[in-house]
This record gives C-alpha cells, structure tokens and sequence, in this order.
C-alpha cells in the first residue's frame, strides 16, 4: 500500500470512530443508572440502618424528560432519607419539570443544598474552558434568575431540611435492612446533618454544630453541592461518618482506563465520583461524589461517565 493510501484510510478510520465517539456521548447522557454503595458505620454506633438516596445534578431543561421518568421511578426503591446535593436547573424553562421529578420521592425525609445553577442558569461558553480548570462565577452575575426560593419553598413543605448554610439533628422513620433479614422492621434513626450553600461560587459558611452532634447514636451526614476541599476537611475534622456531593459530573466526559480529566473544583480527579475516604489532619471519613444525572444545555455530552443516581446503604459494624 502505497503512503498516500495508508494515510488516506487511516484518516477514513479516525474520522469513523470520531463520529462514533461523538454518537456515543449522546446515547450514553440517556442512560442513567442506579448505584449501590454500602458504608459501614463506627465500632460502638448503636442505630439501625440507614438507606440514603443521593439526586444530584439533574440539569433539567425541556428534552429530558427521560430523566424526569428515572427520578419518578426511583420511588419504588427501598430507601429511608433522600439527599438532593443541587444543581436541579438547567434553566428556567425546566422549573415544572424539577417539581414533577422530585414529588413522588416527597413522602420520604429528605434533606437539600443547592448549586449555582439552582440560582443561576447556565451560560454558553467553550467546551474548551471547562478541561481548563474550575469554571467562573462572573462577579457581576448576582441576582439569581433561577426560581431557588420557589424550589426551596417546594422542599421544605415536605418537612426536608434547607441545609443551606445550616446544622440540625432530626429523627428518620426506617425499614429493616433487606441484606440483614430484618426488612420487615421499624424504628427510628437519629440523624445530624450539616450543610453549606454552594462553595463553588463561595457562598459556604460552616455552621456550628447542633446539639447531639456527637451523641452515641446519631449517623453524622456532611453535605455540601460542590466538593471542595476546604469544606470536606471541615466536615472531616467534625467527624462525619459521610459526606455526600456533586457537581462534578464524574469528569463527564472520560477516559476509560484512566477516568476522569477534571472536576471542575479542587477535588483531585481520582475521587471525581464515587465511594472514597477524604483523609484530614488525621482523621478520616468516607466521601460520596456522585456522577449526577444530567449536563448542561451547551454540552449535552457524556462518555464513559453514565448518569447516576446512588442509595448509599450505611450500616452498623458488624460485630465479631
């Protein structure tokens, strides 16, 4: 074969998996999934089980319906307490489609954060800029033309609790756990929670914790939209037994093999999604970074990073 040939068929073949590629990220956007994790609480935490159902980043804008149909379903799983870590926006044509996803998961306890776009809605910019480094918040941009106190209103007549920027101990009804043969049993759990409005476009400020923060049997839930690392460490030093986020789309748009290229804040890439531990001054507690379910309008696009949803399941140590 002849040089001209061979570089004429393997542009042929490049430009082929090119498109195939480009294909791809639009089917795979339209799968999301249902993850699950299990997190094994302290030596000494005497609580029954706690299932969580984490939402984060469903972006919802006219043409994803698809996804208003994934979180409507999730009603029929088996948890007790549903966190949503924000970004519920993709713009404001997708306020109604936010309240049609979330209501059939209402008549559970749940708990919430927003992101910047529960408060801003997404502006076109280069794809480009995104594999950069963190995305900006332009300084002039600061009065929300996204519906959030709407949505926080929402929420909370359901009894969740607005985390934002605040702390609270609350008791949450639970079923038996199915993997401990007691699914037909009732009881209580005890759970704090702590929270922060989004650190992305640095509107967190720590609260102080609630009394029986630290009590024997109280489950301790950091929740934050963005996981930056200044917040995560403060929720480590607090003693978490889980912290859960978004907002980093699990890199989006991945390299199989390899993972995530970026995270869009200063969570280092290897934690981008996923079940990890956040490690701090010593301490340590384990961290939850969902994928999320939805993108933004102006990059419609996923590859090897499926949307999600997760039930994180925390149980108690098993004793030996």
């Amino acid at each position: 074969m002849s040089a001209r040939k061979l570089l004429s068929s393997t542009a042929v073949v490049a430009t082929a998996a090119g498109v195939s590629v480009a294909a791809w990220t639009q089917i795979e956007r339209r799968m999301p999934t249902l993850r699950r994790y299990v997190v094994e609480l302290p030596e000494g935490l005497e609580t029954p089980t706690l299932r969580i159902l984490q939402i984060a980043d469903p972006h919802l804008y006219p043409g994803q319906d698809f996804l208003v149909d994934f979180i409507r379903g999730l009603a029929d799983e088996n948890f007790d307490f549903v966190v949503a870590t924000g970004d519920n926006f993709g713009s404001i044509a997708g306020a109604d489609m936010v309240r049609r996803a979330f209501e059939p998961l209402m008549d559970r306890p749940g708990a919430f954060v927003f992101g910047s776009n529960d408060y801003y809605s997404p502006r076109k910019k280069r794809w480009s800029t995104y594999l950069t480094g963190p995305s900006k918040h332009s300084k002039k941009r600061n009065v929300p033309d996204l519906p959030w106190e709407d949505l926080a209103s929402f929420f909370e007549s359901a009894g969740w609790v607005n985390l934002t920027n605040q702390a609270e101990v609350i008791d949450v009804p639970v079923k038996g756990s199915i993997f401990e043969g007691d699914a037909g049993q009732t009881g209580l759990v005890r759970v704090g929670l702590i929270g922060v409005d989004d650190p992305h476009i640095k509107r967190d400020r720590i609260p102080e914790l609630p009394d029986g923060w630290y009590a024997a049997d109280t489950i301790r839930l950091g929740i934050t939209h963005a996981p930056y690392q200044r917040v995560l460490n403060e929720y480590t030093s607090d003693d978490a037994h889980l912290i859960l986020a978004g907002h980093t789309h699990g890199g989006q748009l991945c390299v199989p093999g390899y993972g995530a290229l970026v995270t869009n804040c200063d969570l280092p890439r290897e934690l981008a999604s996923g079940l990890t531990i956040w490690s701090f001054a010593g301490k340590e507690s384990p961290l939850h970074v969902s994928a999320g379910l939805g993108t933004s309008p102006y990059a419609p696009v996923r590859f090897a990073c499926r949307p999600e949803a997760s039930i994180i399941e925390m149980r108690p140590a098993v004793r030996t």
